[in-house]
């Protein structure tokens, strides 16, 4: 787990203070939490007192970094003398599995105490992984002159997902079509499955073993697609037809192996 920077925010004491961070620090750029106003707070406490958890911010790049921001809404109940919440942190991958707490981050996993009994407490945190989701759990609790727990509330936040951004090609065969001239036209189909379009890049068709001058894409926007065709001789019985999508290696992608499709002759739509 990569290391962290952590915001503070406590709209009760109208204080935002920088934690500092652990070494290799991705977001060095990345501004203050953003402060709830205190009018979005309830003004009446209820007997037993009221909380509530939110997902405030998630940033997966730019100025801000990949970051999340959570807040808490704590209102003190009649019967409490005071209150206390305490954040903790939890990631899982994605595409799914177990949450798991994540240690070492600066003001997560103690204990705050506000001064006020009407508070949105707020923390921010960046250098997250892509590839990752992460979440809080907010434990509440109020308690008696006495120093007792007499109410206990732990409140989930909605994830934060720190999706690639990048760009990902892929190829698949549309079919093939005889010409008049003996020549068969190769219909191919790129996607962009990426969250970013992509610069330009070159389109390859092999046939019979033979690889055709490549076609150029000039760009291709986020989630996207383009039909490229080739004329080239028919294919061979038995033998296979390979594309390839970026043939020059020029976009970066998180995923390289759908670039490459493979169809054997005659050409099967994918």
């Amino acid at each position: 787990m990569p290391s962290l920077r952590v915001t503070i925010c406590a709209a009760s004491v109208a204080v935002c203070g920088l934690v500092a961070p652990l070494p290799a620090i991705a977001d060095t750029a990345a501004p203050p939490a953003t402060l709830l106003p205190i009018s979005s707070v309830p003004t009446t406490a209820s007997t037993k007192g009221s909380a509530a958890v939110k997902l405030t911010g998630c940033t997966l790049g730019g100025s801000s970094g990949r970051s999340a921001s959570f807040s808490s809404k704590m209102v003190g109940g009649s019967k409490a003398a005071s209150m206390e919440l305490r954040f903790d942190l939890y990631a899982r991958p994605i595409a799914g599995g177990a949450w798991k707490p994540v240690t070492g981050v600066p003001m997560f996993g103690s204990w705050d105490r506000p001064s006020s009994s009407r508070v949105v407490w707020s923390k921010r945190v960046g250098g997250l992984s892509v590839g990752q989701s992460y979440r809080v759990l907010v434990t509440h609790r109020w308690l008696s002159k006495s120093g007792r727990v007499i109410r206990r509330v732990v409140l989930s936040s909605p994830a934060c997902k720190q999706h690639d951004t990048r760009p990902d090609l892929a190829a698949s065969f549309v079919g093939a079509r005889s010409l008049t001239n003996g020549k068969t036209l190769y219909t191919l189909l790129v996607r962009n499955l990426g969250l970013s379009a992509s610069s330009g890049f070159s389109v390859a068709l092999a046939v019979n073993g033979v690889e055709l001058p490549t076609a150029r894409v000039k760009s291709l926007g986020a989630r996207k697609s383009r039909i490229v065709t080739f004329t080239a001789a028919a294919c061979a019985s038995g033998s296979k037809i390979k594309a390839e999508a970026d043939f020059s290696k020029e976009i970066v992608e998180p995923n390289e192996l759908n670039n490459v499709v493979e169809s054997a002759c005659p050409v099967v739509g994918g």
